[in-house]
């Protein structure tokens, strides 16, 4: 039976936001933070304060893109690059990993694979719990196929970190979660095309 309190309804659905939110980010950090930079427990508090803002102020942008733009594919594609990109900006101006702050001369091909990595994390705390809070029919498959990939994902994660040696330990899982965030884009554009199937486009009037 649906929940006849609008309130109430909108609170559960923003606690589950919140909650999926933090997991994918917790899960993410407690590799790239606590394990590959030896702070297994220093790195909570951190990612709270980090994270708990960043997806607050990611559901306030979805609601206001909302309003502007409506219940339409862009309005999806809106959230999805803004909130990445609020990601990005984190990472470049306060964590210090710009593109022009790399001093050794990493190669530009590969330092923009991990832009795009970075992006796509910050993307997917926001969007993941999107994703998996939607009930539309239209994306029951792809909701769970997403599901099912992101909780491999993290698995695979997991096991290369933990299974390679020491001395190659941070290239390792470095790389495993570039390769699972950036895999993840090509649910997101199923899920952002999804929204124009249900809601086809409205013809022009003459």
């Amino acid at each position: 039976m649906p929940d006849k309190n609008p309130f109430k309804s909108r609170f559960k659905l923003g606690i589950r936001f919140l909650t999926i939110g933090i997991i994918v980010a917790s899960l993410e950090e407690f590799i790239s933070q606590g394990v590959l930079k030896r702070t297994v427990f220093g790195w909570i508090i951190p990612a709270l304060l980090a994270f708990i803002p960043f997806l607050v102020a990611s559901a306030f942008i979805h609601r206001i893109l909302r309003k502007k733009i409506g219940t339409r594919n862009r309005l999806e594609l809106s959230y999805y690059m803004i909130s990445g990109g609020i990601g990005l900006t984190v990472e470049w101006f306060l964590i210090g990993l710009s593109p022009w702050s790399d001093a050794s001369g990493t190669d530009p091909v590969l330092m923009a694979v991990f832009q795009l990595g970075m992006f796509s994390f910050w993307g997917s705390v926001a969007f993941a719990p999107r994703i998996m809070i939607d009930k539309r029919s239209a994306v029951v498959g792809l909701v769970k196929w997403f599901k099912r990939f992101l909780a491999i994902g993290f698995v695979i994660i997991y096991f290369v970190t933990f299974a390679s040696a020491r001395q190659s330990q941070f290239a390792a899982g470095i790389i495993s979660i570039l390769i699972v965030f950036l895999s993840l884009n090509v649910f997101y554009f199923r899920y952002i095309r999804s929204w124009r199937a249900t809601f086809p486009a409205i013809p022009k009037l003459a």
